[in-house]
């Protein structure tokens, strides 16, 4: 019955744990090459700063849509950068806004080999930051978890061994 205890708490937690760490690693991978990637002025369609409400708070997230040209074709965008979230911090939303709000035109990065793949910022930003702390932390938590329960199913022999009785 413990043994499949444990099979089904791994079997749900790290999977969810490895699945956010992959993110976070594929969304920092792809940021940190975007800074190479050759850029195209752009302009702007539609800004906002889009807030959503649930139980747990507010959330804030700048929603952009972009066009731009690369070779004479055409393209749209919408990615600020690979990795970015929604966050309760709305003045770090505000402040992106308030710089894209009053841009003529923008830079727009996108990957050599598929141009239709862009973004307008890139680098380690929060978003990922957060997103790999907390990953690494769920699975610590998890493994942590693991190893006290499973520590928990073992017989002390230690100690009744070690007793030294006349």
């Amino acid at each position: 019955m413990q043994i499949g205890c444990f099979t089904v708490f791994l079997s749900v937690f790290v999977p969810i744990g490895l699945g956010l760490l992959g993110f976070g690693i594929w969304s920092a991978r792809l940021s940190t090459q975007a800074a190479a990637w050759p850029t195209t002025p752009g302009t702007i369609t539609q800004l906002s700063v889009q807030e959503n409400s649930d139980c747990d708070g507010n959330t804030y997230e700048v929603r952009v849509q972009y066009k731009y040209t690369v070779d004479g074709a055409a393209y749209q965008g919408s990615r600020l950068a690979f990795g970015y979230a929604a966050s309760s911090g709305r003045e770090a939303h505000d402040e992106i806004h308030r710089k894209l709000r009053g841009a003529k035109t923008i830079a727009v990065r996108y990957k050599p080999s598929e141009p239709s793949v862009s973004c307008l910022s890139f680098g380690l930003h929060r978003s990922i930051q957060m997103i790999l702390v907390f990953a690494v932390t769920w699975l610590v938590i998890v493994f942590g978890f693991t190893l006290f329960a499973w520590i928990l199913t073992c017989s002390d022999s230690v100690m009744l061994d070690n007793l030294s009785v006349q």
